[in-house]
């Protein structure tokens, strides 16, 4: 592989601790000749993860995050010619089971709680009478057993089947936006109902992510497909673009995750 100071201009300084943990994960694949598991990676670091093992030629790298369109997923480091004792990710299914809905942001609140690492848990699918999760497999008996209320519900932790996740997409509200430009920060300023001033701010403080990067210029264009993420605010998909009106500006369809 190519030297480390190399490797590190071509990925921003937070993403420098990342680009070491893959290095390490594969230095471990070569030297032990077995596979090497990741934690749960999200988009970005799933495409960062790719990039760096395949450097090295004789390394492959996969990602499995538990059922088809999983965002954030484990990868598996192999070496060439590896023959597994046996398949899998080392991932574990959980049904959260609760009188109501269980939303994303309360779940993971809920098990960072208890103390269990962000990078343990894999996607939160809501389902109708709680929820269900992807998690590491030596993490499931802790919140199988420790976890025992989400916010103010009382819920029930069941393992279950991989056949049983009920993969669906993320639910969304359709929103319609009028914006001057393309500019993140005019479009994060209206999608997210903050001042423009406010959501400049958030840019430069480093807290919004387009599409898992982080950007601190509030200037970027965005465009459709791209997800756009403010901390402490949410996340939304720049969705198609509707015309403009009769001042100029842009109607832009959004989708906002909920």
């Amino acid at each position: 592989m190519a030297r480390k100071e190399d490797l590190f201009h071509h990925f921003r300084p937070e993403e420098r601790m990342l680009v070491e943990r893959v290095l390490d994960w594969a230095d471990r694949a070569e030297r032990d000749y077995r596979p090497v598991f990741t934690p749960f990676l999200n988009p970005r670091e799933q495409k960062i993860t790719e990039v760096l093992v395949r450097r090295a030629p004789e390394l492959s790298v996969s990602f499995d995050g538990g059922f088809s369109g999983a965002e954030r997923c484990r990868g598996r480091i192999e070496p060439p010619f590896f023959q597994p004792e046996g398949e899998g990710y080392g991932l574990a299914f959980l049904e959260v089971k609760a009188h109501t809905s269980l939303s994303h942001p309360d779940v993971l609140g809920s098990l960072l709680g208890l103390g269990v690492k962000r990078e343990k848990i894999g996607d939160i699918l809501s389902v109708k009478t709680g929820c269900q999760l992807v998690i590491t497999e030596e993490m499931a008996d802790f919140v199988r057993t420790q976890l025992v209320r989400v916010g103010k519900v009382s819920v029930r932790v069941e393992e279950i089947s991989k056949n049983e996740i009920l993969a669906s997409n993320p639910p969304v509200k359709s929103v319609t936006v009028s914006v001057a430009s393309l500019r993140v920060d005019a479009v994060a300023s209206d999608v997210f109902r903050l001042s423009r001033t406010k959501a400049t701010s958030l840019i430069r403080q480093g807290k919004c992510h387009i599409n898992w990067k982080v950007t601190e210029n509030p200037a970027e264009q965005v465009a459709r497909g791209d997800v756009i993420s403010l901390r402490g605010y949410g996340r939304a998909r720049v969705g198609e673009m509707l015309g403009t009106s009769k001042k100029g500006r842009f109607l832009l369809n959004m989708m906002r995750y909920i």
